[in-house]
Formats: structure tokens, C-alpha cells, sequence
């Protein structure tokens, strides 16, 4: 579906042709490295333009502030904002926020903002192995980044998750320098940086095998969803209309995005 066709499908669904958006605008915080293609520093990167699409066809009004990524969600747990970009959904985070969910409450992958890979990264000439199920390394010792849902994943499994540094390359930098043998680091960024850039080239390498796959939201604070509930539908709702359009798609092909359904 071209995007114009999706905008008069929404219009038809809403009962008007130009939705007017219910309150102030929304204030988003979103993370202060490269998340390339999804998100850069600057504001660049596919989920802005998803959301840019959104406040078209919605009449909807976003801000948005970069931040460290545990700043972000301590703010969302705090209302200080009204939602953060490209969160994953756990237990812990529930109590105090809102994502997309499906009728027996599980979360709805259909609207979420992307999907994303956990990869394991091993240090060449290192001591951790990966086999796609079970990761050995010396003391149990992982680094990852910061404020990331993949180090209480860790956690609960015994390992001991390093949450020093921000970025992926950050990471990198640091098995490189022969600090730690295995980091888990998220998406195409990490895995690009591993493979074409010369820091990395012969002293990191990625496994074969990801560590897990996840749904990215824009998930919302608890406080903004309960104001106007319907809002927050509509918004996801557009997010997962607007995934779904040929427009969108073609940019993330263009992005080096693969589509497997």
C-alpha cells in the first residue's frame, strides 16, 4: 500500500479526514548514540521518519529530546516525559509504562516501532564461546550497554553484565583492547562497525548466532496513556499501519533492513 492510500484508509477508519490531535504534543526522549538506521544523535533515521508519517496522518504534534538511555527511561518512570523510542518490553517496566498489547495482554508486535537483534560479540583469540544457546566466558563476564534490557536478561541467568559504556563502539573498543572476551550489543550498528571498521577488523568478531530477538515500541508512561487512552491507540495503531505501507518498506530496504515475512 502506497502511503497516500494509507492516509485515506486511516481518514475512512477514523471518520475524518484530518484526525485533530487532543492535547499538547507529545515529548519523546530518545537514545543519544548511533542506532543506525533507526536513530542517530541528530534526529535522523528511520523511526523518525515512521513517526513523522504518524503526526501526518493523526494531526499529532511529537518533541523530542536525546539522552542517555537510563535517563530516558527514569524520566518515563517519573512522567517527565511522555514516551521513549525503541523500548523493549519487560515485567519490571510495566508498572510504570505502556506498550502496544494484545487482548490476553501480551505486547502486540504488529505496532510495534521495529524489530531489532541482540548480537554476541566475541574478542578474537579470546576465551568465550557462543553456540546459540549457551554463552561460556571467562568469570561470566559480558559487556553491554547502558540501561539495556538484554543485562537483566543477563542478570537472571547468573552472568555478571558490565553496564559501562553507551554506545556499540564503545563496546567494541573495549574487546578490542582485550578487556573482556564477549559483548552483547544491539542491531546493525554493532554489527556494521565489527565488520568494516579497521579498530575492529581482526580482533572482534560477531557470532553466528544472535542472543535474541525483540520488538521495539514507542512505549508510553503510564500517566500519559491513562489521560487519553484513545490517542495512544491511535498513535500505535498508525505505527504499525504506516510499517506495513510500500513507501516505508522501500526506505527500509534502502536502509539495509530485510524483510523474512
Amino acid at each position: 500500500m502506497s502511503y497516500k492510500s494509507l492516509c485515506v484508509l486511516l481518514a475512512l477508519m477514523t471518520g475524518t479526514a484530518a484526525h485533530a490531535a487532543k492535547g499538547p504534543p507529545l515529548r519523546l526522549c530518545y537514545e543519544d548514540v548511533d542506532q543506525r538506521p533507526w536513530s542517530t544523535p541528530s534526529g535522523k533515521g528511520l523511526n523518525f521518519e515512521l513517526l513523522k508519517r504518524v503526526e501526518t496522518l493523526l494531526n499529532e504534534h511529537f518533541t523530542y529530546t536525546p539522552k542517555p538511555w537510563k535517563r530516558c527511561l527514569s524520566e518515563l518512570k517519573l512522567g517527565q516525559v511522555d514516551g521513549v523510542i525503541g523500548a523493549a518490553d519487560a515485567v519490571s517496566r510495566r508498572a510504570w509504562s505502556r506498550i502496544p498489547q494484545l487482548p490476553d495482554g501480551r505486547e502486540d508486535p504488529s505496532r510495534a516501532m521495529f524489530e531489532d537483534t541482540a548480537l554476541v560479540f566475541l574478542r578474537v583469540g579470546g576465551n568465550a564461546r557462543w553456540d546459540g544457546h549457551e554463552l561460556q566466558v571467562p568469570g561470566k563476564a559480558v559487556v553491554v550497554q547502558s540501561g539495556y534490557l538484554v543485562a537483566q536478561q543477563l542478570r537472571e541467568k547468573s552472568y555478571d553484565p558490565h553496564e559501562t559504556v553507551k554506545s556499540a563502539a564503545d563496546a567494541l573498543r573495549m574487546l578490542a583492547a582485550g578487556g573482556f572476551d564477549a559483548a552483547i550489543l544491539q542491531g546493525l550498528e554493532a554489527s556494521k562497525l565489527a565488520q568494516e571498521d579497521a579498530r575492529f577488523k581482526g580482533r572482534v568478531q560477531q557470532a553466528e548466532q544472535p542472543f535474541s530477538t525483540v520488538n521495539l515500541h514507542l512505549m508510553v508512561a503510564r500517566g500519559a496513556y491513562e489521560r487519553d487512552p484513545q490517542r495512544i491507540e491511535a498513535i500505535w495503531q498508525a505505527i504499525g499501519s504506516v510499517r506495513l505501507s510500500r513507501d516505508y518498506r522501500q526506505l527500509e530496504e534502502a536502509a539495509g533492513v530485510k524483510h523474512f515475512h
